[in-house]
């Protein structure tokens, strides 16, 4: 008897204080916000879903919702975030990449020879010719009018352009190969030229099934061939796609597009960045009036012929990059992939001293562990989240969302987040709701996976950091955004 009372006793205080604890627990989630997310999970769309969701108090770190918290899935594009809060935080906000103009040999100002190379040395520098800074669209004009002023016009030696400021593994090993011949697919490249990126300008035909015509290819890419496959349909969003490794000038390109198209554009990624420089430069000094021997190159494809290149180099020229305040601005407002990959190696570089996407991404993981997030389950493949292989959970963004909320580079690394009904990504999010201009935040969209990660000023003027990473959902991405709307609007209008 005495056994069976004693166990009674505690089995009693088991419920009691357990129980308690499960109360307060329940207790504490206990609103909106949690009750959105709730009905969220509830759809028949998701039942075979995947969700962890995080909210916390930035300013005194109280947890006000969590379901799953710390389950990692795949982020998709919210893994921006984790890239461009390191890089900032360890580059600096006023950090630039360099780009140089070298020579070897001798100038014979006589006679207005240079008897060696010209170089292009890069310095990773993803804004060269991009659309994103106009003040890096005239390079060209730049590096002729420094090559006058060496006093030569004509060069023996050829056009050589250096990319190995980063490896030349451009394209990370877990990137699928439906993706890398994309123009969101463009690997970084320790010489980047107009993002990476080239158009394929369409033609299609009258009729559904009929065939197409590439009428122009800009810019032009030296030795590109193009096999297209693509076809006209009845559609009105580009559905083609093109095939082809790093490095390789011979490309596919297949699927659909618009019928009655007159210059539909299709983007892929240059095959070959530096060569692209080393090819344009070299032209454009001889449309210029310079006299060159030898035919462009890049030192990779020396290398692979065996030339060996240790002459003394003169520097002559060196231009910078916008700040990396504005590369991240553009980063995280229209989710560049290619930005986020030149900063991740960026980080790799000044921490292991090659830009490799290995070192950036150990580097990162390092830095994060360093600052306190509890990096266990955080897996980083890229800098972008175009790779499978990411995983994060909604813990670990919130974490660096609320250390980044307290850093001094906090304004600079806020302002490049998208608003919602505002800007970005974010632009038709929440228009007319209560979350309208109160949401920033990082989206993130593949193929069976939805994410959004940011900061919201709610109504009683409390700041909440928050994540939400859905995967394997069997309802349309729109869909699935209108359903996160209404958790956006329930961050928004939380009183307590």
């Amino acid at each position: 008897m005495f056994s069976f009372n004693r166990m009674r006793t505690w089995v009693v205080f088991f419920l009691i204080v357990y129980g308690n604890c499960y109360a307060q627990h329940v207790e504490e989630f206990d609103n909106a916000i949690q009750s959105s997310v709730e009905s969220i999970m509830n759809a028949e769309s998701l039942k075979h879903a995947s969700i962890s969701f995080f909210v916390m108090d930035v300013d005194s770190n109280q947890v006000i919702a969590n379901m799953n918290g710390n389950r990692s899935l795949v982020p998709a594009s919210t893994m921006k975030l984790v890239t461009t809060a390191a890089a900032i935080q360890i580059l600096g906000s006023y950090y630039t990449f360099e780009t140089h103009l070298e020579y070897d040999g001798k100038i014979d100002s006589a006679s207005r020879i240079l008897h060696g190379n010209l170089y292009v040395k890069g310095g990773g520098d993803p804004t060269l010719g991009s659309k994103y800074f106009k003040e890096s669209s005239s390079f060209l004009s730049e590096w002729l009018q420094a090559t006058r002023e060496l006093g030569i016009d004509s060069i023996t030696g050829s056009i050589i352009a250096d990319a190995t400021w980063m490896s030349d593994d451009m394209v990370p090993s877990t990137w699928v190969w439906g993706d890398i011949a994309n123009y969101y697919g463009a690997g970084p490249c320790g010489l980047t030229v107009y993002d990476n990126t080239y158009h394929l300008s369409f033609d299609s035909g009258q009729n559904n099934g009929d065939s197409t015509v590439v009428e122009c290819i800009r810019p032009y890419v030296p030795n590109l061939v193009v096999d297209n496959r693509v076809i006209s349909a009845n559609i009105r969003s580009d559905q083609a796609y093109i095939f082809g490794a790093p490095y390789n000038d011979f490309k596919i390109v297949e699927g659909k597009i618009p019928k009655k198209k007159i210059g539909f554009e299709v983007k892929g990624s240059i095959p070959d960045p530096a060569y692209q420089v080393a090819w344009d430069f070299n032209w454009n000094l001889i449309d210029s009036g310079f006299s060159i021997h030898g035919s462009p190159t890049t030192i990779r494809l020396l290398r692979q012929k065996g030339v060996s290149l240790d002459k003394k180099r003169v520097r002559f020229h060196s231009m910078r990059s916008p700040s990396l305040s504005k590369i991240v601005y553009w980063t995280n407002l229209l989710s560049v992939n290619l930005f986020a990959e030149h900063l991740l190696r960026a980080v790799g570089k000044s921490r292991y001293n090659q830009g490799s996407n290995f070192n950036g991404a150990a580097a990162i993981s390092k830095y994060w562990a360093a600052q306190g997030v509890e990096t266990l389950g955080m897996n980083i493949h890229d800098g972008s989240g175009l790779s499978r292989h990411n995983t994060i959970s909604a813990k670990h963004l919130v974490d660096v969302l609320g250390i980044m909320h307290h850093s001094k580079y906090s304004k600079s690394f806020k302002s490049s987040l998208p608003v919602a009904g505002k800007t970005g990504t974010l632009k038709t999010m929440c228009v007319g709701t209560s979350a309208h201009g109160k949401v920033r935040a990082k989206s993130g969209t593949m193929s069976r996976v939805k994410s959004y990660a940011g900061y919201v000023t709610t109504k009683k003027d409390r700041n909440l950091a928050f994540a939400i990473i859905v995967n394997n959902h069997s309802c349309s991405h729109k869909i699935l955004k209108q359903k996160i709307e209404k958790v956006m609007v329930a961050l928004s209008q939380y009183e307590h």
